[in-house]
């Protein structure tokens, strides 16, 4: 791997083998429905709270990812997952089940990406040869989190964000095979991680004008490419 101006330039070429997505009632019923793997219509998933739903979501796209690629979970070296919650406790929880080695991350809306740059960099430098990467949210657990529970019927103002109810995971490979291989499927070409940027943004109604500043300035982003 070499570093550039701070950019990470992966020499490995890993890959993603698989992917899969589960989402809630709202999101199946958008305009990219027909593209997630599941659509659940309960908002608890059949758990007795949000939160224990937000890990089924991780706990059920991590299980079709690997499925999809025909993996088994001892096929992976290294999960890198996270949530919006407190100490990760839904991605925690959805891969103790797993047993494969676990780093949970937190990074609002960039952990998907930081997950993929964690894995990439693991992957990159041979400390494994495939990895899980998974993110989840749930718009009720977010919503107790950051602003107010729904059972206490507070407005929601026009710059409120209305957070997903999903998970999306994805499998990395880098192993000998993928390398020796020309992998038609997508691989990280590099990365970039972004530096904090406060413009002292105290509305929680307004999420998107907090991180907007950090985007703008070069913000954590993944390349990706396609092998000929």
């Amino acid at each position: 791997m070499k570093r550039i101006n701070g950019n990470l330039i992966f020499e490995r070429n890993p890959h993603i083998a698989s992917f899969a997505s589960a989402v809630g009632k709202k999101e199946g019923e958008g305009p990219l429905g027909k593209y997630f793997d599941r659509v659940i219509r309960d908002s608890y998933v059949g758990k007795d709270t949000f939160e224990q739903a937000e890990s089924a979501l991780l706990s059920t796209a991590v299980r079709v990812a690997l499925n999809k690629g025909d993996f088994e979970a001892s096929d992976i070296d290294i999960a890198c997952c996270g949530d919006l919650l407190n100490q990760c406790v839904a991605s925690s929880f959805a891969m103790r089940q797993y047993g494969i080695p676990y780093v949970g991350l937190y990074g609002a809306c960039s952990t998907m990406g930081l997950a993929m740059i964690v894995a990439a960099t693991a992957l990159e430098c041979g400390a494994a040869d495939r990895a899980v990467c998974a993110a989840s949210s749930h718009y009720c657990t977010a919503e107790r989190q950051y602003r107010f529970p729904l059972e206490y019927g507070s407005q929601r103002p026009p710059t409120a964000q209305w957070t997903v109810t999903g998970s999306g995971a994805c499998v990395l490979d880098v192993s000998k095979q993928s390398e020796d291989s020309s992998c038609p499927n997508p691989h990280i070409s590099a990365a970039r991680i972004g530096k904090i940027c406060d413009y002292n943004i105290t509305d929680q109604n307004n999420m998107g004008a907090a991180m907007a500043p950090a985007v703008v300035k070069l913000g954590t982003f993944l390349y990706f490419s396609i092998k000929a």
